[in-house]
Order: structure tokens, then C-alpha cells, then sequence
């Protein structure tokens, strides 16, 4: 029998994160949300009822409220769950997790990092589903004539805008003490010691 879906919830100046996963790996996060109450609600009927709550993978959640706090974070060495994202989404996500830190990729740019030029609609419909924003970041995805673009999180493109404004500054900052990228692993699979948990 398979582990149960575990979920963390947790605050940010940008509102209350959710993120999902099981045996370490993180299959989907959402954000920006008013309170843990509409946080866990929308957990609920994106990844189902069944979930055990707690801080179950504490480097992802350090990571995030770094990002947050405008620090320049990589998500390399994070492991990640993308079972059952068809074959096409999931080269675009690949294409988008590279995008670095404090920079952006069109639509058309990002369908052809992912093999296919011409199929800039479906690589936009890939990042209106992506599972795990800012983690693969589809922030910095945005059209060709300069606009934003959609952003499926709570609070839409202002949220959208609020990631890569806090990514400018970051970078005008200063690129002297942006973190090593390692490795990715998009795939991975991790094991650890289980604590009990509370179920949803």
C-alpha cells in the first residue's frame, strides 16, 4: 500500500503555501492563498482529501521562504514527483525549471527549448498546469510583446508580477553571492525516516 499524500502548509508575505508530495518527493505546491484554512481547501480538491499534514520536507519549505524573502535560490537539489504529466508538458517543464534566476523566456522561446518551435499554444497551456510553481518556474515565462501573461495562482498576473520584481531586485542587487547551480535532478527518488502524522 502506498504512503498517503503528505501536505505542508505554511505562511509567507506572499500568503499561505501548500506543498504536496510523498516520500520526499514534491508533486505540487500553490500560493498566495488568504489563510491555512483556503490553503488547505484548495489542497484538498487539486490533490484529493487524504492527506497527512506536516512539515514533510522542511528543505523545500526553507527554500521557498528564502525565495520569498528575496533571496536567489535554486531548486536542483530538490526531488521531484511529475508521474502522470504527459510526455510533451513535461519537456516543457523541464525547459522552464532551466530558465536561471532573475531571467525570462517567451512562450515561443520556451516551446523551443522544449523540441518543438511551432507549438507555443501547448506550451502555454503546460505552464497554465504546472504542478509546482516557482520551483519550475513559469513566473518567468511571459509573451513575446512583453506582457505577463496568465498566472493560475491566486491573485493571477500581480502575483506573477510580485515574483519577478522580487527577482529584479535580487539581481540589480548583486549577482557576487547568487548560490552555485548544481546538478538538477528531475526525477529523483528519496527515502527517510516517516513520523507520524495528522490526516486531513
Amino acid at each position: 500500500m502506498s504512503q498517503p499524500q503528505e501536505l505542508s502548509l505554511f505562511r509567507t508575505p506572499l500568503g499561505w503555501f501548500a506543498l504536496a508530495g510523498r516520500e520526499g518527493r514534491v508533486s505540487w505546491c500553490s500560493f498566495g492563498h488568504a489563510s491555512r484554512d483556503a490553503a488547505l481547501r484548495h489542497a484538498r480538491k487539486s490533490v484529493g482529501t487524504g492527506l497527512a499534514i506536516r512539515d514533510w520536507q522542511p528543505t523545500a519549505r526553507r527554500r521557498l521562504c528564502d525565495f520569498v524573502a528575496g533571496r536567489a535560490v535554486v531548486f536542483d537539489d530538490i526531488p521531484l514527483d511529475l508521474d502522470g504529466v504527459p510526455a510533451f508538458h513535461r519537456a516543457v517543464l523541464g525547459a522552464c525549471f532551466k530558465i536561471p534566476y532573475g531571467r525570462t523566456l517567451t512562450y515561443a522561446g520556451l516551446a523551443a527549448a522544449a523540441g518543438r518551435p511551432g507549438a507555443v499554444r501547448a506550451a502555454g497551456s503546460a505552464m497554465a498546469r504546472n504542478p509546482l510553481p516557482i520551483i519550475i518556474p513559469c513566473h518567468r515565462v511571459v509573451r513575446t510583446d512583453g506582457g505577463l501573461g496568465g498566472y493560475s495562482c491566486p491573485q493571477g498576473p500581480s502575483l506573477k508580477r510580485r515574483l519577478l520584481d522580487i527577482e529584479a531586485k535580487r539581481s540589480n542587487a548583486s549577482e557576487e553571492n547568487a548560490p552555485p547551480r548544481a546538478t538538477r535532478r528531475w526525477i529523483a527518488r528519496t527515502s527517510g525516516h516517516r513520523r507520524k502524522a495528522r490526516t486531513a
